[in-house]
């Protein structure tokens, strides 16, 4: 795809800057301060009208946005109708009630295991205790075994730092995931809720509120600070969901009344299947993720790309799947699905020839209904709203400290795209809300020229 770059000083590129010595940031004559970059890219999908250019090869640190490349990347190789599939084996011999061998979970990597946010897919755990029970079985010699030899587990990416790792946007996926792999840590008495064995809270008492790290890969939490009189709860991310899997379901099966035990049986045994558990849409779980902006579940959304292999594989493939499709990666490096990593950039015109690209795909239409729509879901809830263009903006928002980004579609009446949108900005020294004001403000006077909303 061919671009018209602008250079120099550029009617538009006072856009996102912050006000400077009191002028209105839609000034021609304002350069972009020294410590900010900004790259923006708007195009008509219909006839290829370059409409803003500004910086378009500029690689930028694009945060959430990335969760677009990811999902695009997903529905560019499979069908939005795909579920993933948690299959249960009986390993061993069956007779007269009593399995002579363990139960095996089989996980996939299904980043929807038992989600607070698919309560219709939910009773996973139940379901294992209800099928061993039609089956006549009150005993298993045996435990529960999850098996995850089908799956490389790499749960936290490069690029993810530590002050991610103890909270639920830092959660990493998985081999097996389970309720969106967080827990409540009650504290004084540092219970978990589902609980995670092996679990290690280490508290000390201080001043101030209370403050919690995990450094990667420790189940070990680190609380200082001064915990509320009565209860305080806390949401932390999981470190090991496999054996919150593990643990919830032999209580379940116990609480059906079948004796369990506690050491595997041997894994030589035969299988039989018992039960497949099947994940929402693939569609359902992308929407979910990119107007929430999860990050886990846009984890397990990248390793798709690689069934099997590690996550470098899968974005190996992903860049693959872009440059096979004639899309310029140059400046793109990435090593994650979600954004979260601070090494990952992406430039303006890949972004906007991916969003391109995929306006046309045959899965168009459940692409651009993942994206949230301004002033209306998500993270867009409070963008443009009482506008004329809410609801007819369609974008993925990022951020983190100095990156305010965006990437989406603008939509006609009827639903369907008409222009793609990327506005992406690094190291900016003002405040957020002042670039996301002037990111309105640029949008409205570009679709909705003379909307005076003051």
């Amino acid at each position: 795809m061919k671009h018209r770059t602008f250079s120099g000083l550029i009617y538009a590129a006072a856009l996102l800057l912050c006000p400077l010595a009191g002028e209105a940031v839609m000034k021609a004559e304002f350069k972009l301060p020294a410590s900010a970059r900004a790259g923006v890219y708007i195009e008509d999908i219909i006839t290829g009208e370059v409409i803003t250019d500004i910086n378009g090869e500029l690689p930028l640190i694009p945060a959430s946005i990335t969760k677009a490349v990811t999902t695009a990347s997903v529905l560019a190789e499979y069908n939005p109708d795909y579920r993933f599939t948690t299959s249960v084996y009986i390993q061993g011999k069956q007779k007269n009630g009593t399995v002579d061998g363990d139960i095996v979970i089989k996980v996939c990597g299904d980043p929807a295991l038992e989600s607070s946010h698919f309560p219709e897919t939910a009773g996973f755990t139940d379901s294992i205790a209800t099928y061993l029970t039609r089956r006549g079985i009150n005993a298993v010699t045996g435990t529960v075994v999850i098996d995850a030899t089908a799956f490389v587990d790499q749960p936290l990416p490069a690029g993810w730092v530590e002050e991610d790792f103890a909270w639920p946007y830092g959660a990493g996926h998985y081999s097996t995931n389970f309720r969106d792999n967080k827990f409540i840590l009650s504290m004084p008495g540092r219970k978990s809720t589902p609980h995670v064995p092996g679990l290690v809270v280490r508290h000390t008492p201080a001043k101030g509120s209370l403050k919690i790290e995990r450094k990667r890969d420790s189940k070990q939490f680190i609380s200082r600070g001064t915990v509320r009189r009565g209860k305080q709860e806390v949401v932390l991310s999981n470190p090991s969901p496999d054996e919150t899997l593990r643990h919830e379901t032999i209580e379940k099966i116990k609480d059906a009344g079948i004796a369990i035990g506690n050491k595997q049986a041997g894994k030589d045994k035969d299988r039989s299947l018992l039960y497949e558990h099947s994940s929402p849409e693939l569609r359902d779980i992308l929407r979910s993720l990119m107007v929430r902006s999860d990050n886990m579940m846009a984890e397990g959304a990248l390793r798709m790309i690689a069934p099997g292999d590690s996550r470098q594989k899968a974005v190996e493939n992903e860049l693959r799947i872009w440059n096979l499709r004639d899309i310029d990666t140059q400046g793109v490096n990435l090593e994650d699905g979600s954004g979260l990593s601070r090494n990952d950039r992406l430039t303006p015109y890949f972004m906007g020839d991916m969003l391109v690209w995929m306006a046309s795909h045959h899965n168009a239409t459940d692409y651009v209904n993942l994206f949230p729509k301004a002033g209306l879901e998500g993270t867009m809830k409070n963008f443009l709203c009482d506008t004329p263009l809410e609801g007819t903006i369609a974008m993925k928002t990022g951020s983190m400290r100095d990156v305010r980004c965006y990437a989406g579609y603008k939509l006609d009446n009827e639903g369907f795209p008409t222009h793609v949108i990327v506005v992406m900005v690094n190291k900016y020294a003002c405040g957020g809300a002042t670039v996301k004001k002037a990111v309105e403000d640029f949008l409205l006077s570009t679709f909705a020229p003379g909307f005076d909303r003051e």
